[in-house]
Formats: C-alpha cells, sequence, structure tokens
C-alpha cells in the first residue's frame, strides 16, 4: 500500500518557496545595486556639467547633485546587506536591509516629487540671477566666465536678448563671447559702437546676415536643458522608489519565515 507523506512534500514545497524567494531578493539587490551606480553618475554627471550654471539658481539647487551622490553610494551599501541576509538567511540583515530601504524610498519619493516643483520655478530663478549676474560682469571673474562659456557655447547672448548688456557695468557693452565669429575684427568693432548702431543692425527686419553678433538670449535654451536634466533625475528616483517596494515586502516576508522556521511539526 503506497503512503504518501504529506509532511516530506509540505516542506519540500516550503524549500522551493524558500529558494525562489532568495533568488528573487539576490534579483531585486543587484538591481538596486545597479540604480545606485546609475544615481551616482548622474550626480557626478550634473555636478561636473551644469556646476558653471548653478551660480545662476537659488541656494537649494547647490546641493542637488552632492544629494544624489550620497543616495546613490548609500543604495549601493545596502543593498550588500540583502544580499547577505538572503544569502545566510539571517533575520537580522534583511530586516535592517528593509528599514533602510524603507528610509530611502521616503527619501527618494520626497526628493522626486520636490524636483517636480521646482522644475515649474526654475525659469523665474534662472531670469533673477542672470540679470544679477550681467550686472557683475566686468567686476568679477567668475560671472564673466561663466556667461562667456554659457553664450559661446550655447550660440546665444543675454537672458532674453542682447540688448539685456544695456545694464552692464559701465561702460556697457556686448562681450565679444556673442560674436558669431570667435576673434572677429568685424564683429569686435561692432560690438564696440554704441547700442543704438548695433541695434539698427540687429534688429528683426534687417538682421539677415547683417548681426554681428547672437540676438537671441539664453534664458530659454538653458531653462529647457535644466527643466529636462530635473524631471529626468526626479523621474527615475520615483521609479527607482516604487521597485524598492517590492524589495522591502520581499524581506519582510523572508525575514518572517526564518523567524518562524521553515519545517512544521508533523
Amino acid at each position: 500500500m503506497l503512503v504518501v507523506n504529506h509532511h516530506r512534500f509540505s516542506t519540500m514545497g516550503l524549500t522551493i518557496g524558500q529558494s525562489l524567494l532568495k533568488w528573487l531578493i539576490l534579483f531585486f539587490n543587484l538591481l538596486f545595486w545597479i540604480s545606485g551606480i546609475v544615481l551616482i553618475i548622474a550626480g557626478a554627471v550634473c555636478q561636473t556639467v551644469y556646476r558653471p550654471y548653478l551660480s545662476f539658481l537659488d541656494d537649494e539647487y547647490f546641493g542637488a547633485p552632492v544629494l544624489l551622490i550620497v543616495v546613490g553610494s548609500v543604495i549601493t551599501i545596502i543593498a550588500f546587506f540583502g544580499c547577505c541576509g538572503s544569502a545566510k538567511e539571517s533575520y537580522c540583515m534583511l530586516m535592517t536591509f528593509a528599514v533602510l530601504l524603507g528610509f530611502i524610498f521616503v527619501l527618494e519619493f520626497a526628493g522626486g516629487i520636490a524636483g517636480y516643483v521646482q522644475k515649474g520655478k526654475i525659469t523665474g530663478y534662472l531670469e533673477n540671477n542672470m540679470a544679477k549676474s550681467i550686472k557683475q560682469y566686468n567686476k568679477t571673474t567668475g560671472p564673466a566666465a561663466v556667461w562667456d562659456g554659457l553664450q559661446m557655447s550655447s550660440g546665444c547672448c543675454g537672458v532674453r536678448s542682447y540688448t539685456d548688456w544695456k545694464n552692464s557695468p559701465t561702460p556697457p557693452t556686448v562681450p565679444e563671447s556673442c560674436c558669431r565669429v570667435n576673434n572677429n575684427e568685424t564683429c569686435s568693432a561692432a560690438i564696440r559702437q554704441n547700442f543704438p548702431s548695433l541695434e539698427s543692425d540687429c534688429s528683426a527686419v534687417s538682421a539677415n546676415g547683417t548681426c554681428p553678433i547672437y540676438a537671441e538670449g539664453c534664458l530659454s535654451g538653458l531653462s529647457n536643458r535644466l527643466r529636462d536634466s530635473i524631471g529626468i533625475v526626479a523621474g527615475v528616483g520615483v521609479g527607482i522608489a516604487f521597485i524598492q517596494i517590492i524589495g522591502i515586502v520581499l524581506s519582510c516576508y523572508l525575514a518572517r519565515r526564518i523567524r518562524r522556521g521553515y519545517s512544521y511539526a508533523a
């Protein structure tokens, strides 16, 4: 007579479920580790590429790239607890992983929402601080270097147009970084003349090839670039945060099973 050992099959099912759960947690930890590296790279890129233009923004934007690097570094460390906890079946390490992951989830979600809120205010911040910076152009080297780099690389001049340079320190003049061709004598001579003469050459009617400088301002292009970057980073942060919810649930479930034990008395 064939006797079926139900306890054996029950224990076998639990063991298979346990192994599957451990592999799932390891897989999600790999995703967390990769996401941490991505955040570190994104923070480093923002710090390197956009650092000169952060002087046009308010103080709350200064720490954003550093925050990305810090959060990314913390995520890579937290992933270690998850991997070790699931591999060693350690209740303490799994719960530590879940708690830390929950803290990072709240931080990322709040940061993502704040990023979307600040994204809508960025044009106003830029316009106000860029206008102030023009008044400091000939007084300190910092604003001059930022403006020259922005205008030459983006093909623009001033905040909304080249006429914003009327507000530059005495004598008001358009910087040579606004010239369409670098080290061009014709452009250099044109920007040394008074603004009415320059405006006559660069008006909308006569600007068909006679204007030696870029007439369009830098605000629109820089604002769009920064808004796009903030939107991407905020979206990635919120996306990673929701993925982490799955990791928290799986870790807590596995930790609960470890505490209760995998086998039951017959």
